[in-house]
């Protein structure tokens, strides 16, 4: 049972996710710190398979976690179901008892879909026997860049950077430290 105290807790998100055998990608900004960027982040962003049956496991997630639409103003309750989610066309604002969750069906950029997004993503386990599907860096650069969100816009340099250190780890090391 997620803690209601209001904190953000993306591990009890991606935990409870799990448990009812959600099949899902990591995406966003929380993505982007798995990889190992130090950019802030509230919210975790998830692709799910859109298979009826995955999104009946990701409604009673959801439910378990206590959902409710995240709007402008106070969250509204709503019945979630799988059919609730097969009609959603690109993304889904939700608030939990363990913070911001956005479940998008169709991220911008050119990867479109849920295969296309796994194909390139990556298990991670953060421990405590929590394993998951992160995709990848180049996937984040390219739907954030798509996107084109003021708050994207400014990350991607620093992104980019940390895409090219991660390919090249030797180019950041101090030339002068290297033995003869």
């Amino acid at each position: 049972m997620p803690d209601t105290s209001g904190e953000f807790q993306p591990r009890e998100i991606l935990r409870t996710l799990n448990e009812e055998g959600v099949e899902y990608v990591v995406i966003g900004g929380l993505a982007a710190v798995f990889h190992g960027s130090s950019l802030p982040t509230q919210d975790v962003d998830v692709l799910p398979a859109r298979e009826r049956a995955n999104l009946d496991r990701l409604a009673a997630a959801l439910n378990r976690l206590g959902a409710r639409i995240r709007t402008a103003g106070d969250a509204v309750p709503t019945r979630i179901d799988g059919a609730f989610l097969s009609a959603m066309p690109l993304m889904l604002n939700l608030e939990t008892d363990a913070g911001d969750l956005d479940i998008a069906f169709e991220p911008a950029g050119p990867r479109s879909d849920f295969d296309q997004w796994n194909a390139g993503a990556q298990d991670l386990d953060l421990g405590d026997g929590l394993a998951i599907r992160v995709a990848s860096l180049q996937a984040i650069i390219d739907s954030k860049t798509a996107a084109g969100r003021p708050k994207d816009q400014m990350a991607l340099p620093y992104l980019e950077s940390l895409r090219d250190q991660l390919s090249n780890p030797t180019a950041t090391q101090d030339p002068t430290s290297q033995q003869d």
